[in-house]
């Protein structure tokens, strides 16, 4: 299904992804794990670090979580942290690295807007705005800092909500909360499985974020930034 394809008409809200979507890490996240790393007098290359993340970001996603909630995302962060800075992070350091690492994600400096983002999220052409994204609480802080928060009329977060991404059943608790039908729910976000498929599956509409069409699937409905929805949605 081509952009052109898309019945906008029917749009009435339109919920985005964050990360990768509307946010991106600032500068990196190997940038920001080797700064906090060399506060403690450890120094480890952030390209290094990025390789790591990568790595066990992949792994420890390949399979859906049973139970979604703060607890278990304060969990997977540790887990990824352990897995990115080891063995050249001392293990009686990493406690208080990890601290510090949490609490720096928490904060909008360490966010930089994607191109399109602002411009987007301020000009739906008077519909509603939502988050719907696999994050958990820290999130209201970075909006609230970056000035967005008043954009949205909910900021769904998979850690509050229960469920995440593709799981239909945060599909579900955003429609019910938004009092609004599938289709008149557009959901704009950069993970082909997770917004775009998922989307599409729970029977919203969907736009990927993408640099070209997707290889899986060259017909997908998308855009290489968001303000490129601006003439559709006006």
């Amino acid at each position: 299904m081509s952009l052109a394809e898309l019945d906008f008409a029917r749009v009435q809200a339109v919920s985005f992804d964050v990360g990768g979507t509307l946010l991106t890490p600032h500068p990196s996240v190997g940038a920001v794990y080797a700064e906090i790393l060399l506060r403690h007098q450890v120094e480890l290359a952030p390209s290094v670090i990025e390789t790591r993340f990568r790595q066990a970001f992949s792994l420890l996603r390949a399979h859906p979580r049973a139970v979604i909630n703060e607890a278990t995302e304060l969990a997977f962060w540790r887990e990824m942290a352990l897995r990115s800075v080891s063995p050249e992070c001392p293990a009686a350091l990493f406690p208080n690295f990890f601290a510090e690492l949490w609490a720096e994600f928490a904060q909008a400096r360490r966010w930089r807007p994607l191109p399109g983002a602002g411009e987007l999220i301020g000009n739906l052409g008077g519909r509603t705005a939502a988050v719907f994204s696999n994050w958990d609480a820290r999130l209201h802080r970075v909006l609230a800092e970056l000035g967005w928060a008043r954009h949205f009329r909910g900021v769904f977060v998979s850690s509050e909500i229960g469920a995440e991404k593709p799981d239909p059943r945060a599909f579900r608790a955003v429609e019910k909360a938004l009092n609004l039908s599938p289709k008149n729910i557009l959901h704009v976000g950069d993970s082909l499985e997770q917004d775009y498929l998922a989307a599409q599956a729970a029977g919203w509409q969907a736009v990927l974020v993408a640099p070209g069409p997707p290889a899986p699937l060259p017909s997908a409905a998308y855009v290489t930034r968001l303000d490129d929805l601006l003439p559709s949605l006006a």
